[in-house]
């Protein structure tokens, strides 16, 4: 069935449960959600390390034949090699690879972290042999403070658009002010939701979060011109309960295509409720 590709932090933690409404804007563009394919993963806990492969066609979800439809390999692997005795403080690495031999070709565009705004970056539809992606990451958890980062880039072979290669990262910062701290998932090398220590229900607070994230995309390269977009933002998130979310981001956009280049202010509310 569909699932995520394992080759991203990022991609694999439930949105929801983030510092920021929505993911970064290298993720959105060079990663789908979800994929159609199997997954075979493990995990050593006293090393902290875990592994994931997959293997992944949606030729059946879509109604092609299999050899029409193209088929991506995608691994990935972190290791925690620093941590306190309690794992209140620790640094997590890890690096993602994905394959691709876009039988359909590639067409690469993003939100700008809005997701009612247009695409500010596109590709447009084109060819090529096939891709190669590459991620890195690097995260630092101390109690309530967790900084985490991913780079990524997505490298074409076709030499009539001269092999582009297309790049973005995103640098977050996230401060729970009410002292809960976020835990690591030893299971697959992800961090979890921000806990609720006591709830509105409670008679408490809920959880309070402030974020700040920096991230950037460039899809211009080779013949391409698909434009390049920066995007500094502020977050606020207030969990009443462990179900129940308001949050609040602000985004500055700056972006570049074609020659014509802009920036762009907004702000976003959301109520969230988790239906069990």
């Amino acid at each position: 069935g569909k699932q995520k590709e394992p080759i991203s932090m990022e991609r694999l933690m439930p949105m929801v449960f983030e510092p920021m409404q929505e993911r970064s804007a290298v993720s959105d563009a060079l990663i789908p959600s979800r994929n159609v394919g199997i997954l075979w993963s493990g995990r050593n806990a006293d090393t902290y390390t875990t592994w994931a492969v997959g293997a992944f066609n949606d030729w059946l979800d879509t109604n092609q034949d299999f050899d029409e439809s193209a088929s991506q390999f995608v691994g990935r692997f972190t290791w925690v090699p620093l941590y306190s005795q309690d794992e209140s403080n620790l640094l997590h690495l890890g690096v993602g690879y994905r394959y691709s031999d876009i039988k359909e070709g590639f067409h690469y565009f993003s939100e700008p972290e809005m997701n009612k705004l247009p695409p500010f970056v596109d590709t447009g539809l084109q060819d090529g042999d096939r891709t190669e992606t590459w991620n890195l990451e690097l995260s630092w958890r101390k109690g309530p403070f967790w900084l985490a980062s991913e780079y990524m880039q997505l490298n074409v072979k076709n030499a009539e658009l001269d092999d582009p290669s297309f790049n973005g990262y995103h640098i977050t910062g996230s401060w729970i002010m009410t002292g809960e701290m976020r835990p690591y998932r030893k299971k697959n090398g992800t961090f979890g939701n921000a806990p609720v220590a006591k709830s509105m229900q409670q008679d408490g607070i809920g959880t309070w979060e402030l974020s700040a994230r920096y991230s950037a995309l460039d899809l211009t390269d080779g013949t391409i011109d698909g434009g390049d977009m920066q995007i500094a933002s502020l977050g606020l998130n207030w969990w009443l309960t462990p179900i129940f979310c308001v949050s609040m981001n602000y985004r500055h956009i700056e972006s570049e295509q074609g020659g014509i280049s802009g920036s762009t202010d907004g702000v976003v509310t959301r109520i969230l409720l988790l239906l069990e």
